[in-house]
C-alpha cells in the first residue's frame, strides 16, 4: 500500500487527502489547526496536530519514509517555502507542492520540490481555452504541444464511422474514446456511456461527444475544419 503526507489540510489538502484514501492509499494528514485535525480523523489513515515548519515534527513522523509528500498549504508562501526546504533536507523520496503566485512557483522549483502546482492559474487556462473554441466541452493540456479534449464532433462527422473520416490521417489525432451523450445531460433515466478505444466501424451520431488526443493545434484544427 503507497503512503502519502498530506500538509496542510484546507480544502485543497482535503480533497486530495480523501481521494488517496478512496484509492487505498495510507494517508497522514498534518495541520496546526487542532479542530481541522479532529476532523480530519475521521476518514485520515493518521492526523496530526502540528507545526510542519518545525524539522522535530517532520523528523517525528518519518516524513522520508513517504512515497510523496504534499505539501499544500496555500496562503502562507513563506512557510510553504520553509517547508519545502526541510521536506528536501529530510529526505522526502518525492515532494508536490501547490505554489500561489508566479514567484511562488518558480521559487519552489529553484528548491528542487519534483512538482509544482498552481489550480488556480492552471484552471484559468483550462477555461480559457475551452471557451475560446467553439465546440470544445473538457481540455486537459498533458505538455505545452499536447493535450486530451472532449469536443462536440463537427457537423461533417455525424453519421460516417471513424474509418471513413480518417481522423488520424487526416488531423494527426486519435479517437480515445466516445461519450454517447454530453455530462451535462446526464440523469438517472438517461445514463451516460463511453466507448474507450472505439473500432474503425463505429459511428458518430448527434449528440456524442470525442475524447480527442493530440497536438492542441490538430484537435483545434478538427475542431474548426472538420
Amino acid at each position: 500500500m503507497k503512503k502519502f503526507a498530506v500538509i496542510g489540510l484546507g480544502n485543497f489538502g482535503l480533497n486530495i487527502a480523501k481521494s488517496l484514501v478512496e484509492n487505498n492509499c495510507e494517508v497522514l494528514g498534518i495541520d496546526t489547526d487542532r479542530n481541522t485535525v479532529e476532523k480530519a480523523k475521521g476518514f485520515l489513515t493518521h492526523a496530526i496536530t502540528g507545526n510542519p515548519a518545525s524539522r522535530t515534527v517532520l523528523d517525528s513522523v518519518g516524513i522520508n519514509e513517504y512515497d510523496a509528500v504534499i505539501l499544500s498549504i496555500g496562503q502562507e508562501m513563506v512557510s510553504s517555502i520553509l517547508i519545502a526546504l526541510y521536506l528536501k533536507e529530510t529526505g522526502a523520496k518525492k515532494i508536490i507542492a501547490r505554489a500561489i503566485s508566479d514567484d511562488h512557483e518558480k521559487i519552489l522549483a529553484k528548491l528542487g520540490v519534483d512538482t509544482v502546482i498552481f489550480p488556480e492559474k492552471d484552471m484559468a487556462a483550462r477555461i480559457g481555452k475551452m471557451l475560446s473554441m467553439n465546440n470544445a466541452v473538457d481540455y486537459l493540456p498533458l505538455t505545452e504541444e499536447y493535450s486530451i479534449m472532449e469536443v462536440v464532433p463537427p457537423a461533417s462527422f455525424i453519421g460516417k464511422n471513424l474509418r471513413e473520416l480518417s481522423i488520424g490521417a487526416r488531423y494527426r489525432c486519435q479517437i480515445l474514446g466516445i461519450k454517447n451523450i454530453p455530462d451535462d445531460q446526464v440523469t438517472e433515466d438517461n445514463p451516460q456511456k463511453t466507448i474507450i478505444a472505439p473500432s474503425a466501424d463505429e459511428t458518430i451520431l448527434q449528440g456524442n461527444i470525442l475524447i480527442v488526443l493530440g497536438k492542441t493545434k490538430s484537435i483545434e484544427r478538427m475542431e474548426r475544419l472538420g
